[in-house]
């Protein structure tokens, strides 16, 4: 299927999902954080994976990363996910996957990070999450 033909498809299948999962991305205000410097937002966007890192091990536990294109309009950014799979469920990405993002957004100076894309076992911090296909891994 041509790209556009299926990030139409995309679009109406994630709109379709969004509805009845309450999830509603928003690419456009995750671009306007990005542009302005604006870090500490939770975000909520859409887009495809154009990379899958290697997992690695940190002070807050081992986190799997993957690099995912959002699009708005014109506008395009690619933004690093860093999801702490000691506290959540790692999700099987694989480039070209179609995901939903949800988490807090940093905006770094070597890109843009989304993190806290779990639930938080202390109950500190609202759940993120990234969906997979229909399946939300938090």
């Amino acid at each position: 299927m041509p790209l556009q033909l299926r990030a139409i498809a995309f679009a109406a299948a994630i709109a379709a999902g969004a509805c009845g999962s309450g999830v509603r991305p928003d690419n456009a205000r995750a671009l306007d954080d990005i542009q302005n410097g604006r870090s500490g937002d939770e975000v909520i966007v859409e887009g495809v994976v154009t990379h899958v890192g290697h997992t690695s091990r940190g002070e807050s536990g081992v986190h799997e990363h993957f690099d995912m294109r959002i699009s708005s309009g014109a506008a395009e950014q690619d933004i690093l996910v860093a999801d702490n799979i000691t506290v959540g469920v790692q999700a099987p990405v694989k480039r070209g996957d179609d995901v939903v993002v949800k988490g807090v957004l940093e905006v770094d100076p070597s890109g843009p990070v989304i993190h806290w894309t779990h639930h938080d076992p202390a109950n500190r911090h609202t759940a993120g999450f990234v969906m997979l296909g229909g399946r939300m891994y938090e």
